[in-house]
């Protein structure tokens, strides 16, 4: 129980430990994509830590997706998950993942990068191998 302060009531002392990291971003799609995009991205979801944006490592770099609309990043048993558009657990961070789409110039698209690079992988979903 806590006191209007957030402080733990009754002169308990309060729980220390280590800072929570801030939830990483991930670049989003505004809206579905306008042209059939038949690439396939593997690779594992890891956190861009220069931007702190979720990101797929396919063993060369970190390339930024653009997820459809609705997917999101939340926490599920303690781990940072990508969560899709009907709230299901996508991935956590080191699953490898396997995303149709294809890789779009920013300015030809209408997506909300978290990275800021130019090009971005605009995901259609995700696929087994």
């Amino acid at each position: 129980m806590v006191d209007e302060t957030g402080n733990p009531a009754n002169g308990a002392k309060p729980r220390r430990g280590k800072p929570r990291p801030a939830m990483p971003g991930l670049s989003l799609q505004r809206g579905l994509p306008l042209l059939q995009m038949l690439a396939q991205l593997t690779g594992t979801l890891e956190i861009d830590t220069s931007t702190n944006c979720l990101t797929v490592n396919n063993g060369i770099t970190l390339v930024d997706v653009a997820w459809p609309p609705g997917w999101t990043v939340a926490t599920r048993d303690n781990e940072i998950a990508l969560i899709d558009a009907a709230g299901h657990t996508a991935g956590k961070l080191g699953d490898e993942v396997y995303v149709g789409g294809g890789m779009v110039d920013l300015a030809r698209t209408n997506v909300v990068s978290c990275t800021g690079r130019k090009d971005v992988f605009v995901a259609t979903g995700l696929s087994g191998p």
